[in-house]
């Protein structure tokens, strides 16, 4: 799933990626969520990536989160992120009607290591 639920409050919202994994056909990047428009209000977003155990733990072969906000690149990490079960949350604002998106940096070497996404916003 990647689309935008609006929680029963009608303050918070919700999305998920499901878990994803890739093959030797893989992209450099899979997209996990695609919000087109996070709607009228400003909003406050913590996403949870998560990473299955890597197939190859060499240098260099670590998957990655890169987060866009109208096609702006506001997060790019790909370091030891991958090698942790459930990452660090990241935390950010996203001002009214942008376009959010949450992509999994991928590499060769573990392009069939499962990942998945989940986030959370809060309108303010």
């Amino acid at each position: 799933m990647s689309a935008q639920t609006l929680l029963s409050g009608g303050d918070k919202w919700f999305s998920y990626s499901g878990v994803v994994f890739g093959d030797v056909s893989a992209p450099a990047s899979i997209q996990l969520i695609l919000i087109p428009n996070t709607g009228l209000r400003d909003t406050l977003v913590q996403i949870y990536p998560n990473f299955g155990l890597p197939v190859i733990t060499s240098t260099g072969n670590q998957l990655g989160i890169s987060v866009k906000i109208n096609d702006v690149e506001v997060i790019h990490e790909q370091d030891n992120l991958a090698y942790a079960h459930s990452s660090t949350p990241f935390q950010l604002f996203v001002p009214r009607q942008s376009k959010l998106e949450v992509i999994s940096l991928n590499t060769s070497g573990n392009n069939t290591q499962k990942r998945n996404c989940n986030l959370i916003g809060y309108y303010l």
